[in-house]
């Protein structure tokens, strides 16, 4: 630490007031500007939107763990488990931990340092600048406590702890996002794994009748009573039903897959510790519903619009840090301590020194480094602001589109099932004619892999429909606990902090 030698040592500071605050006052005149105004809005109002038509609204209804009003204790305790298994939910734990040092840091900066300095050594001095008979060799001794601290003039240190506080809200949304969209991938995951079951024993029904189709027609073809065509095409008929149990099979062993990946957990563990996964019923009565209210106010829910927020924040931060350092910095430090040839008088009275100083710094010319620093500052607020607005604009799509698919999903689940009616009596009917000689059995064959079909077409319809209802919550924004480190509660920013 240096030290301040004058003859005057009780001259006080205030003499030293005068030309650092010149220099100071000299500094202002370099001070770079930023580039834009950014008093405007991020983004527009948000629109209006009117809720889906096929879905019952319910005061109040809590979404923030909508996989609950499923009743669907299989999917409630999977998500519940991916919570607190997942990987990827365990690294951005990590890198919340991460951010909240990293504030701690910056937040350190505004505080006074103090060191202890302590220092011995022993050397020899060259004879030609001592008198003649001087001991040339000698030691040295000092122990010190030594602190400077830093006056934050400008605000640049305010500014970076500004900056790292967002960061680490950031990384907060940023978790709560990762939450957001797990919750709804499992849950997408385990409504089609199940109407992959329920399509494998329908599947499996219609191969133990086509089997036994293709028996009969082997023991009439051998009696003489069936062409060889028609046992060719019941051989063709349950080829391809079992082609068609491999295709459905291997998507359950990935569906498998996909949701022990998600739930973190090997697939044992997962069958051991969750209810059993009933196949999906397409009969069983389903109901869409949303929460009431405006659909704007429900948007700022959403976990990724807080994040692209608090990185919009983060960039206007660090410009009022980048200008404000081209700007004068001023340092206070000061040191007490010994300093003494032997260690025996390391503590005694004539050993004893202390220093006081105040420095300041202003950077003349630097080959334009400081308005590069503001210029990229800037260019990057620029770009969060354009990413913000995106992802305003992508929200607004996706609740839009949820709510059209919920109508659309509804209309489409209500036809399939006509279908299914008309074509299962389709069946009957031409079951009955083939019994009584009056249609071929050709038409029998086609009456049922309509039926087939259809049913398999009905499983994905329900399928559908409870993904549909899955989007939609998350869209509006559940499915995640928010921020637990800062301000749990604080509001989505409209307007953009004033730039100095």
């Amino acid at each position: 630490m240096p030290t301040i030698r004058s003859r005057h040592p009780e001259a006080p500071m205030r003499r030293l007031a005068a030309p650092l605050l010149a220099l100071a006052l000299a500094g202002c005149a370099v001070a770079v500007p930023s580039t834009h105004d950014r008093t405007a809005a991020p983004s527009g109002p948000l629109p209006t939107l009117a809720p889906s038509t096929s879905a019952t609204l319910v005061p109040a209804l809590a979404i923030d763990r909508w996989w609950t009003l499923f009743d669907d204790p299989a999917l409630t305790t999977l998500i519940e488990a991916a919570l607190a298994h997942n990987h990827d939910l365990a690294a951005a734990a990590a890198r919340v931990r991460e951010a909240r040092a990293q504030l701690d840091e910056v937040r350190g900066a505004q505080s006074p340092a103090l060191e202890l300095q302590a220092q011995s050594g022993r050397g020899r001095q060259s004879a030609d600048t001592l008198p003649p008979g001087a001991n040339l060799t000698g030691s040295s001794h000092s122990v010190s406590l030594a602190g400077h601290y830093d006056i934050d003039l400008w605000g640049r240190l305010a500014a970076g702890s500004d900056a790292a506080r967002e960061r680490l809200l950031a990384q907060e949304w940023a978790r709560a996002a990762l939450q957001w969209s797990l919750t709804a991938q499992l849950a997408e995951a385990h409504f089609t794994l199940r109407a992959v079951q329920r399509q494998i024993e329908i599947s499996g029904a219609v191969r133990t009748s086509r089997a036994r189709t293709l028996d009969l027609r082997r023991r009439e073809h051998g009696a003489g009573a069936a062409s060889e065509f028609e046992l060719r095409r019941a051989e063709a008929e349950l080829a391809g039903t079992d082609q068609s149990l491999a295709s459905l099979q291997r998507q359950r062993v990935a569906l498998e897959g996909t949701v022990a990946l998600l739930a973190g957990r090997p697939l044992d563990a997962i069958a051991d510790a969750e209810p059993a996964r009933a196949p999906l019923d397409p009969m069983q009565p389903f109901s869409a519903r949303l929460p009431q209210g405006d659909a704007a106010a429900l948007l700022v829910r959403r976990p990724d619009l807080r994040q692209a927020e608090a990185q919009l924040a983060v960039t206007r931060a660090d410009i009022t840090a980048a200008r404000a350092a081209t700007l004068p910095a001023l340092r206070l430090s000061g040191a007490i301590g010994s300093d003494v040839r032997s260690l025996s008088n390391l503590f005694n009275g004539p050993g004893f020194v202390w220093s006081l100083a105040a420095g300041a710094t202003q950077s003349l010319l630097d080959g334009g480094q400081s308005r590069a620093r503001v210029a990229q500052a800037d260019a990057r607020a620029d770009a969060a602001l354009a990413g913000y607005r995106q992802t305003v604009l992508a929200a607004v799509l996706e609740l839009r589109e949820a709510y059209a698919a919920l109508d659309i999903d509804e209309q489409a689940q209500r036809a399939v099932g006509e279908r299914v009616v008309a074509l299962e009596r389709s069946r009957s009917l031409a079951q009955l004619g083939v019994d009584s000689g009056a249609i071929g059995r050709l038409d029998l064959l086609d009456a049922e892999r309509n039926a087939y079909q259809a049913r398999l077409d009905e499983v994905s319809a329900t399928r559908n429909r409870l993904v549909g209802q899955v989007a939609a919550f998350k869209a509006l924004g559940g499915g995640h606990a928010g921020v637990t480190t800062i301000a749990q509660d604080t509001p989505l920013r409209t307007q953009p902090r004033t730039q100095p």
